[in-house]
């Protein structure tokens, strides 16, 4: 499932291999032959990630935009091996530079954006701030959330206009590990608590950008990698209850996991009675 940080791991990939090089071919499925041919001779200068969507630029200034979303993938094309391949199938993707061939398959988002379009896009103009990038506003992150005013903060933070390069996986081990129940409302909040939310979240992302798999719990052998994902069921590594999954947001909702025995709202004092 791409998150942020796969993202940010594929453009490292991709990054010494593409840069610098001159395009061979390109095709794209849902890039017309005439338009994609365009790309030939021009060289790839640079490879950006950004939340959960992946930038090729080009020496003219336009950039092939990619979001994998579910089922996308892209990867090096390796001849005369078992590695896989596009499928005969729509959203396809084959960039050639002579050193090296890109493909891609199910890819759901494909485009070629023109000089400069990148950075008025609305889908990526309006993108929150990157929590795998180096440095970013935490106040920013703060206030976007609190925009969101009676959202469950389960929901907020998939919302990528509000947080770049959350997913399923970092929303449920984020709430987790900060003791944080799904379903509370962001307005229920204090902003203590999702300053910790975000740099959490921040820190969880950046710590997986290396080789090897994504886990958020260190475990030895083979027990399971994360805290409450994947876990319905499970007894609670931390306080011995039941790790359960909602569904959040538009039906059919998107799967938290959440241990019922220490991630709770907390208890609202009782209204003063009338005098």
């Amino acid at each position: 499932m791409p998150e942020g940080d796969s993202i940010h791991r594929l453009a490292a990939r991709l990054r010494p291999r593409l840069v610098g090089e001159r395009v061979r071919s390109f095709d794209a499925h849902d890039i017309a032959d005439a338009v994609a041919k365009t790309v030939v001779g021009h060289t790839v200068v640079a490879v950006e990630a950004r939340g959960k969507n992946l930038l090729v630029r080009f020496d003219d200034g336009r950039a092939l935009h990619v979001h994998l979303r579910m089922l996308g993938r892209v990867g090096f094309e390796r001849p005369r091996s078992s590695y896989w391949r596009p499928r005969a199938a729509p959203h396809q993707l084959r960039l050639d530079v002579g050193g090296a061939v890109v493909v891609g398959d199910r890819i759901p988002v494909l485009r070629l954006l023109r000089a400069g379009a990148a950075e008025r896009a609305p889908d990526l103009r309006g993108l929150g701030p990157d929590l795998v990038a180096a440095e970013f506003d935490g106040d920013e992150c703060v206030a976007r959330l609190r925009a969101l005013g009676k959202r469950p903060i389960g929901e907020a933070l998939l919302v990528q206009r509000v947080l770049a390069g959350i997913g399923n996986i970092y929303k449920s081990e984020t709430l987790f590990l900060e003791k944080v129940d799904p379903t509370a409302p962001v307005s229920s909040l204090d902003d203590a608590t999702l300053h910790a939310l975000v740099k959490r979240a921040s820190a969880l992302l950046k710590a997986n950008l290396g080789d090897g798999p994504r886990i958020t719990r260190n475990a030895l052998g083979p027990g399971p990698k994360f805290w409450a994902y994947g876990l319905h069921g499970r007894a609670c590594f931390r306080c011995g209850g039941t790790v359960d999954m909602i569904r959040q947001g538009a039906p059919p909702g998107r799967s938290t996991y959440y241990c019922r025995g220490c991630q709770i709202l907390p208890a609202r004092p009782a209204p003063a009675p009338d005098t």
